[in-house]
């Protein structure tokens, strides 16, 4: 039987570099931990921000709203046989860069002569993809 020996630079060898494989793999998986977590983070960031977006389309579109039951009702009171428009408001008049649709509607209430329905619909803005929609009627006294 026959032993050999190492030498002792060649089993520090050997030791080193398993060491720095080890510390290579440990290196990549933090790596890719850390690539995760920056996806979530930002995933995260890009849906919150398209909530805030939302939020604000829908709450301008209920404001707008708001502002053609006036428009109805002013139009209505200076003129009996208004019967309604599609009310195109201009972004900068808003203050923004979109512009935005009020369709208004006029039919009069069953039984009272001095009392309109006027069904409205907002679009803000209407060419773009994420849009908000507010549609109701409301009754307008004569």
């Amino acid at each position: 039987m026959r032993t050999t020996l190492v030498p002792s630079t060649a089993r520090h060898r050997c030791h080193h570099r398993r060491r720095a494989g080890t510390v290579l793999v440990i290196f990549m998986v933090s790596l890719a931990m850390l690539s995760m977590t920056a996806a979530a983070l930002l995933r995260v960031t890009l849906l919150q921000r398209s909530m805030v977006r939302n939020n604000e389309l829908r709450i301008q579109s209920e404001w707008l709203f708001q502002s053609a039951v006036v428009r109805a009702s002013s139009r209505l009171r200076s003129n009996a046989e208004y019967s309604g428009e599609e009310w195109n408001i201009a972004g900068e008049s808003l203050g923004q860069t979109f512009d935005a649709v009020a369709k208004i509607s006029i039919e009069a209430v069953d039984g009272k002569t001095n009392e309109r329905r006027a069904s409205i619909t907002v679009i803000y803005p209407p060419d773009d993809a994420e849009r908000a929609t507010v549609s109701r009627s409301v009754t307008i006294s004569l």
